[in-house]
């Protein structure tokens, strides 16, 4: 609990460092359409062709095969101009470590948290009244190559192994919110997360007002955890964030201590003799340092030591584990 009130606190100073001229809005950019995708007649290689009819007010429709529940899974939310739809995303891939102290337990714990107060939210217990609205917020923010994005994989990863969904949310908020209206309509009990990654790009590609609409739909959005994550807190507006409801939970993943660096070295090097030199001249580095070392001097042969002061000096080593506590191995509860 301690982390979080100290990545709270962090992150409040680096609001108040916000510039109102970097939130800048862009039109939004179409999503692929349906129409990109090759004509087959043939309903069994393509089942997305219409074989059946839908009510349609008074009348039918004609309408492609149907399903009563989306399987478990991770899907991306596009649109065309026939709607809002999803379609799978490719699952988690690559090395997915979950590294000491790297925190992704902590995203995962707030998940379960959540989760496990639905009933307290909608019908209320001993303490409180029912009737309130079940949807929650978690901010990851930290470096670049931190391993935000790692995390996310791995919470995915495990979320849709104990049979969850989640949305990844990349094109115009407006969409996300009518995929979740309709979700809701088809599934209402159905708990999802939407992710929201690098939100701070996205809000300036897609501006700021849909966003908001989004995160308070108080209506139309239940049963759904955002989970968005940031390079730049200083960039977001603190409408954004500066509301409880929209992200109650601000968790840091800065840079990888000593413990973080070493765990990752010995679960990728069939041999460990370098191990302990390399963390020991890699103080700061990301985990994609690490993988680019990794792959410039085991895989490609190059000189450890030389490889090292490359990266040093070719890739700017980001600033600041000013608070130790905060970053990625706090060892702190």
């Amino acid at each position: 609990m301690s982390n979080e009130i100290d990545d709270a606190s962090e992150w409040a100073q680096a609001s108040e460092n916000f510039d109102s001229e970097k939130s800048s809005s862009k039109k939004s950019r179409a999503s692929k359409s349906l129409d990109d995708y090759p004509d087959d007649d043939d309903t069994e290689k393509n089942p997305g062709m219409p074989n059946q009819y839908a009510l349609y007010g008074a009348g039918y429709m004609a309408t492609t095969p149907t399903i009563k529940t989306l399987e478990s899974g991770c899907y991306d939310i596009q649109a065309d101009n026939r709607g809002v739809f999803v379609v799978p995303a490719l699952p988690p891939s690559g090395i997915l470590l979950e590294l000491p102290e790297m925190r992704s337990d902590e995203v995962i714990r707030v998940v379960d948290n959540f989760w496990g107060s639905e009933k307290d939210y909608k019908e209320g217990n001993e303490f409180v009244i029912g009737g309130a609205q079940f949807k929650a917020g978690v901010m990851i923010y930290g470096p670049p190559g931190s391993g935000k994005s790692c995390t996310i994989k791995i919470v995915s990863k495990k979320l849709v192994e104990r049979g969850g969904t989640v949305f990844f949310s990349s094109g115009h908020p407006g969409n996300t919110r009518r995929w979740l209206e309709d979700f809701a309509r088809v599934e209402p009990n159905r708990k999802c997360i939407v992710i929201l990654e690098d939100i701070d790009s996205l809000i300036q590609n897609f501006g700021e007002s849909s966003y908001l609409e989004m995160l308070d739909s108080a209506k139309t959005i239940n049963n759904v955890l955002f989970i968005a994550t940031t390079n730049y807190p200083e960039h977001l507006d603190p409408r954004i964030y500066n509301r409880p409801g929209r992200f109650s939970h601000v968790i840091k993943i800065g840079l990888p201590v000593d413990a973080t660096r070493r765990a990752y070295l010995k679960a990728i090097l069939k041999n460990h003799r370098d191990v302990e030199e390399i963390v020991r001249e890699s103080e700061g580095f990301t985990i994609d340092h690490l993988t680019a070392l990794v792959n410039g001097v085991y895989r490609e042969k190059k000189d450890l030591a030389l490889e090292l002061k490359r990266l040093r000096t070719l890739f700017k080593v980001p600033k600041g584990n000013d608070k130790p506590a905060l970053g990625l191995g706090s060892g702190r509860e």
